[in-house]
């Protein structure tokens, strides 16, 4: 399959996903927290540490945009590497906040 999505249909299900985990995150932000259910006991992210999880999800959905929706002039090379830096940068702010 070609990275990027060939109709933009196909490109707003592949975002989908992270989008919902967007408003999942901003909305239990804004509430008490943001609540992750885990075996033992729900782990529970408030105050900053919740809004720096926030931009987990920002940042993969801008990485799945850039690297799924046609009309962005990049090459795919870029387009792979962008995506990729975004996304890693999400995931580093997340265990960041989990550390706070």
């Amino acid at each position: 399959m070609s990275e990027v999505a060939q109709s933009k249909g196909k490109a707003l299900a592949l975002c989908l996903v992270p989008a919902l985990m967007l408003v999942y995150f901003v909305v239990g932000a804004l509430s008490s927290g943001i609540s992750i259910p885990g075996r033992d006991s729900a782990f529970t992210l408030s105050g900053q540490a919740a809004w720096i999880a926030c931009l987990f999800p920002l940042l993969w959905l801008a990485g799945d945009v850039i690297r799924h929706y046609p009309a962005l002039t990049l090459s795919g090379a870029k387009r792979k590497i962008i995506a990729t830096l975004l996304t890693i940068s999400g995931v580093g702010l997340f265990f960041y906040a989990i550390m706070q």
